[in-house]
């Protein structure tokens, strides 16, 4: 959930290998696009689990390592598992909770009729292309007309904030939506944070643990998801836009009708989703376009963890404070 969607630790830590010895070999030769994703994935892996490079090169028979690998995958297997389960039926209870109450009722406990199938489901899914409210649109939606097809090169409505997407201006309330930071809130602190307004618990911890403690924590989550408090128990002390892409990932699931997880459900692909969501953060070009993503994750950053941790995302300049300027006299 903090490093990858779906890729396996064996894949990961066999890009890293090859990049640690072209770098040795001098060889500059560039990277696919998918081989710069593994090596980026890789060094977040070490960045949460910083002993998991000295463990991989201590244990050097080929059993001991295979079996860390398994065990981490297991272990994230376990957590994604886990989320997708718990948010389906959270994120219904909190729709059936809203005014209106929707109609039909929603069922938690099963997907049927969820989906496009239900007005109040289907209008959080919906591309923002599209008029939900618009009845010619519906019927071309659920018809699979080819102009219709609802397919990863849309935003869904669910992302923007209050569901208002402006195509003159299309970053305006992305990823700001109260939904998706309560489907934040659900799974990286607990259920009653989630319908808090922020996070009560801080963390002193450095970002970055050894395997055992993050092993225990993600295999936890199974066993009692609403005291377990992910971010705390990681170390998490500001927002990154993996976890962001991951959450939305897990409540456009928990919208959706599909009943068993897939990476790709119709013509609307997960992976592709969630890659979308980390290219949204990464592309930036001109300091605006970087000053509007740093803008936008010191809001979530805010709106999760308060007051604490502010200069991740807004440094000031130092060297016009006052400890600067007296040594420099």
């Amino acid at each position: 959930m903090l490093v990858t969607l779906h890729d396996c630790v064996k894949d990961l830590v066999n890009e890293g290998d090859h990049c640690a010895c072209l770098e040795l070999e001098g060889d500059t030769t560039a990277n696919s696009e998918e081989q710069d994703c593994l090596y980026h994935s890789y060094k977040q892996l070490l960045r949460w689990i910083p002993s998991l490079k000295l463990d991989l090169a201590v244990d050097s028979e080929d059993y001991e390592v295979k079996l860390i690998m398994k065990d981490l995958n297991t272990a994230a297997d376990s957590a994604h598992s886990d989320d997708t389960a718990g948010l389906k039926i959270a994120v219904i209870d909190w729709l059936m909770c809203s005014k209106p109450t929707p109609e039909p009722v929603l069922e938690s406990h099963q997907k049927e009729g969820h989906g496009f199938y239900h007005n109040t489901t289907g209008q959080l899914i919906c591309p923002v292309e599209y008029d939900w409210s618009n009845a010619q649109h519906r019927a071309n939606i659920h018809g699979f007309d080819a102009d219709y097809i609802v397919t990863t090169d849309s935003w869904p409505y669910f992302l923007y904030k209050n569901k208002w997407y402006d195509p003159d201006n299309p970053v305006k309330g992305l990823f700001k939506n109260n939904l998706l930071m309560q489907a934040f809130k659900y799974i990286f602190t607990s259920l009653s944070s989630a319908n808090s307004e922020n996070m009560v618990d801080n963390t002193d911890q450095e970002e970055g643990t050894s395997i055992e403690p993050l092993l225990k924590c993600q295999k936890g989550l199974s066993e009692n998801h609403t005291q377990v408090h992910v971010a705390a128990l990681l170390g998490m002390k500001s927002i990154k836009p993996c976890v962001i892409a991951y959450t939305a990932v897990q409540l456009c699931f928990a919208l959706s009708s599909c009943n068993a997880w897939h990476l790709i459900h119709e013509d609307f692909d997960y992976v592709k989703f969630y890659k979308n969501i980390l290219l949204f953060f990464k592309d930036t070009h001109t300091m605006q376009e970087k000053d509007k993503i740093s803008d936008l994750l010191y809001w979530w950053n805010h709106s999760v963890f308060g007051h604490s941790n502010a200069s991740v995302y807004h440094p000031q300049p130092v060297e016009k404070k006052s400890v600067a300027s007296t040594l420099r006299k």
